[in-house]
């Protein structure tokens, strides 16, 4: 695959368009449908007769069974969905806010064991940013820098301290530098996290069933009953919205920046 096939791939996705206008085109996507099905499902049930057999307190009652259960899983996804894109912007603070603890902790180490070690961390900085967010910006599991970690475990891990001030900042160093690891596994995991097909496909049936429900009422006015069916469209449409942007937490408009990483290579820089 040529570099300009990912490029290409990434402009037609809509979640990396921007805020308002992918809401602009899902609720006015999801209302045209709606209100063009309203239109011939009407004609057609007229055609059929059917709207003379309906009994609207009937068809309330199943369609606001439907609604409520329809509404309760949108919503239990909407929240999944959030707590995901959270989660994984507090692994990238975390693991932010370790690199720097530990560069700082390193202080406490003899030269040039120090510098070496530093200069490894500041690298590893480097490439979150410059090769590691890229990737996953792409949707891609990657385990970029996983080198200079093991150089970096390798050279904490053979270290002897030979006071009893270095046994202190030897620990402290391996305690940090494990944590550390352990949101690296963490941002790494969240790059992969994602609604599941099934659970989309639950998503958009859903929406259909609760839509069509719509449509069984009887009601004289077409613009009434349109009405009607644009208000409970539109707050579907906003749902699905909500979803979309925050389904993948690393790419599209909504994605989590690499900002904290930033802000911690331009300390290390500073006092490198």
């Amino acid at each position: 695959m040529t570099k300009s096939a990912p490029r290409a791939a990434r402009i037609i996705r809509f979640e990396d368009l921007p805020h308002w206008l992918f809401a602009l085109l899902t609720v006015g996507g999801f209302n045209a449908i709606a209100f063009g099905g309203l239109v011939c499902t009407r004609r057609f049930g007229q055609w059929l007769g059917l709207y003379t057999v309906i009994d609207n307190d009937t068809v309330s009652a199943i369609f606001s069974a439907v609604l409520v259960m329809y509404a309760i899983s949108l919503g239990l996804i909407a929240v999944a969905s959030w707590g995901n894109s959270s989660a994984a912007a507090a692994a990238a603070s975390e693991e932010a806010s370790h690199i720097a603890t530990v560069y700082r902790t390193l202080g406490g180490f003899p030269q040039p064991l120090q510098d070496n070690l530093k200069d490894s961390v500041v690298r590893y900085t480097q490439s979150i940013i410059e090769k590691a967010w890229p990737a996953q910006q792409r949707r891609e599991v990657t385990e970029e820098g996983i080198e200079i970690i093991l150089h970096l475990w390798k050279g904490i891990t053979q270290f002897e301290p030979t006071t009893s001030g270095q046994v202190v900042v030897h620990g402290q160093v391996l305690d940090n530098f494990n944590k550390l690891v352990e949101f690296r596994r963490r941002r790494i995991e969240a790059a992969s996290y994602a609604v599941p097909g099934a659970l989309w496909a639950v998503v958009l049936i859903g929406a259909a069933v609760s839509i069509f429900g719509s449509y069984l009422f009887k009601i004289e006015s077409l613009w009434v009953h349109g009405l009607l069916t644009i208000l409970l469209t539109t707050m579907i449409a906003l749902l699905v919205f909500f979803i979309a942007t925050t389904d993948h937490p690393y790419s599209g408009s909504n994605a989590i920046e690499p900002r904290a990483y930033e802000i911690i290579l331009r300390y290390l820089q500073r006092y490198n």
